[in-house]
């Protein structure tokens, strides 16, 4: 009896050590000089014009959110994000009985580098990071019905986020 006892108190330890240790709060790990950034302007190397200023936008916002590091120009920064758009694909998903296109599915992948200019080093670099969004054309049961714009919006609020946590708390 004695055995079993110490057996589920240390279970219940262990249960409990593992729940505070996934509560916490991700850290930076940037090194700790760096205190401000500068974001440049996306490029775009698609067809989609404007998508670029919406996703800059964004991640400024995103880091600004945040509140770790200062947004200024670039000649001021620690550090220094750039991106390109490299894909964007909008694809129908499913169609109704007179193939009709009810959904699509856009896709926006971008290439980042994240540079430490104190140091003059790329702290890290990375091709086709994407998201996805899906979403109604056409008016179905309980569905709510968007636009490419929406998606737009959608998918680059996500790619932001994904940004900035890479920038900030590193790979995942």
């Amino acid at each position: 009896m004695r055995v079993c006892k110490k057996v589920i108190f240390g279970l219940i330890a262990m249960s409990i050590l593992s729940m505070i240790a996934c509560g916490k709060t991700p850290v930076s790990v940037l090194p700790t000089y760096i205190k401000k950034i500068a974001v440049n302007n996306f490029s775009n190397n698609i067809v989609q014009y404007g998508i670029e200023d919406k996703l800059t936008k964004k991640v400024i916002e995103e880091f600004l959110r945040d509140g770790r590091l200062e947004i200024v120009k670039a000649e001021e920064a620690d550090a220094l994000l750039t991106g390109v758009i490299v894909r964007y694909s909008l694809e129908p998903v499913s169609y109704d009985a007179q193939s009709v296109i009810e959904q699509y599915k856009l896709y926006i992948g971008v290439d980042v580098t994240f540079k430490d200019q104190v140091q003059g080093i790329t702290m890290w670099t990375e091709n086709n990071i994407h998201e996805d969004y899906t979403y109604y054309v056409t008016a179905k049961a309980g569905q709510l019905v968007e636009t490419e714009n929406d998606a737009q919006e959608a998918v680059t609020d996500l790619l932001s986020r994904d940004i900035v946590k890479r920038t900030i708390i590193g790979w995942w």
